[in-house]
């Protein structure tokens, strides 16, 4: 490659380096028609065959064809070139003085890889079922039943709001469920922002099939999920969606739905109340987890949203335990039980930030309630809400954990004796299996 071939090299790696910066915070849109000029930065000529003119070969070739890039096979050879040039500067020597420079050219390289996966897999993205309302729940049911064509149903599935969603590490429980000696069971977080007790009851008892259930359900969340005198308004999306029209008519969500086929019986539902969309493609991971790097710092965070004392707080104005989400819970509750599923509800930690005298004394009831409808419902309570009073490393925000909370709970929850883990195990399982012989 001559000195103007070199030149040009570094002007596209630039660029891609630009694009891959924007893609991170915007993976679910397609690429830009057009990229900004940048100014033409000089490099040395570089040894023929050496790790780095190779590394520069193979993100010329990226560049290249991302620039016509549309179907899933497409994305898929960016990624692929993307990959060949890490694994050229990884052939390099530690002792080599270009070494450290072809580690920092790895990284954007790998950024730069991240986005071609997310492009090829929004491009190949299946349709699902018509929108149930919420996007999330939508994406979610996707990647769950991609997880199941995968693995089959999970032996644990953590469930709830968007503190569940972020709050339980599914891969560290199945890690540390490992250690102790259950190496084989795997976990799923299917949460979803706003979950109430009806939606989580929605979801177990009539949006899965018995076939897809898990052999344990992990309850996660809090009181705002069970409070029956406020509108559930996620709920109330789920009921006038046409997922729901869809699943009343006898459709059932899967993999490469046919938009407009009620397959419930011979009628065709009209195509604009039933259009499904991809799924979609975000920062949720294969488990269902969303993992967040952000540190509640009050300082910082208050400077960016309102601090709004509890006596304000819409989410308990009004509050009331009994009523729609109580007969929710308990119907769930009975339904896992008649499934010989066990349930342990998990009451997830607060901020004392957060947990001001106000909200403090309805998280108090609560957390009788909770300890009551256990007792009727049979079903495990682990009440971890002031644990963690003031180590806000752990929170995302005053009421979220962060991924390093979310591997922390996973910890605890894999070690608790009082949560009947055993029943997971093989010897468990050939036990029942030869009573029903």
């Amino acid at each position: 490659m001559n000195k103007r071939g070199h030149r040009w090299a570094w002007v596209l790696v630039g660029l891609l380096l630009w694009w891959g910066v924007l893609g991170l915070t915007q993976a679910a849109t397609p690429p830009p028609n057009s990229l900004p000029d940048l100014q033409e930065e000089s490099a040395e000529p570089l040894a023929e065959g050496s790790s780095t003119t190779r590394a520069f070969g193979a993100a010329l070739s990226a560049a290249d064809l991302a620039q016509s890039a549309k179907t899933p096979e497409d994305w898929g050879k960016v990624a692929v070139n993307w990959s060949t040039a890490i694994q050229a500067l990884q052939t390099m020597s530690p002792d080599d003085p270009q070494w450290v420079f072809a580690q920092r050219k790895a990284r954007e390289y790998l950024a730069n890889q991240v986005i071609a996966l997310q492009r090829a897999e929004a491009a190949g993205a299946p349709v699902v079922f018509p929108t149930l309302g919420s996007p999330v729940l939508d994406e979610q049911l996707g990647v769950y039943l991609s997880y199941l064509a995968t693995f089959g149903p999970p032996d644990v599935l953590v469930i709830g709001s968007s503190r569940a969603l972020q709050g339980i590490n599914p891969q560290t429980l199945q890690q540390q469920l490992a250690q102790q000696g259950l190496d084989s069971v795997r976990a799923y977080t299917f949460g979803v922002n706003g979950a109430t007790a009806q939606v989580v009851s929605f979801i177990l008892r009539r949006l899965l099939t018995p076939e897809q259930l898990p052999r344990m359900i992990v309850w996660a969340g809090g009181s705002r999920s069970f409070n029956s005198a406020r509108l559930d308004r996620t709920f109330a999306a789920i009921l006038t969606s046409p997922g729901y029209e869809a699943l009343v008519s006898g459709d059932r969500p899967e993999l490469g739905w046919e938009d407009g086929v009620t397959r419930g019986g011979d009628e065709v539902s009209p195509a604009e109340e039933l259009q499904a969309n991809p799924i979609a493609v975000t920062s949720i991971n294969g488990y269902g987890f969303l993992p967040v790097t952000d540190v509640f710092d009050p300082a910082m965070y208050y400077r960016t949203f309102p601090r709004v004392a509890g006596r304000y707080d819409s989410s308990y104005q009004p509050f009331g335990l009994e009523g729609v989400q109580t007969s929710s819970l308990r119907a769930t509750a009975a339904f896992v039980e008649d499934k010989e599923i066990p349930l342990v509800f998990v009451n997830l930690p607060l901020s004392s930030d957060y947990l001001d005298e106000t909200r403090l004394f309805y998280e108090q009831q609560f957390q009788s309630y909770l300890q009551r409808e256990a007792d009727v419902g049979d079903f495990v309570l682990v009440d971890l809400l002031q644990q963690w009073p003031t180590q806000n490393w752990f929170f995302a925000d005053p009421s979220h954990l962060n991924q390093t909370g979310a591997a922390q709970i996973a910890t605890q929850l894999a070690e608790m004796p009082t949560v009947p883990w055993e029943k997971l195990s093989s010897s468990e399982t050939e036990t029942v299996e030869s009573e029903d012989e």
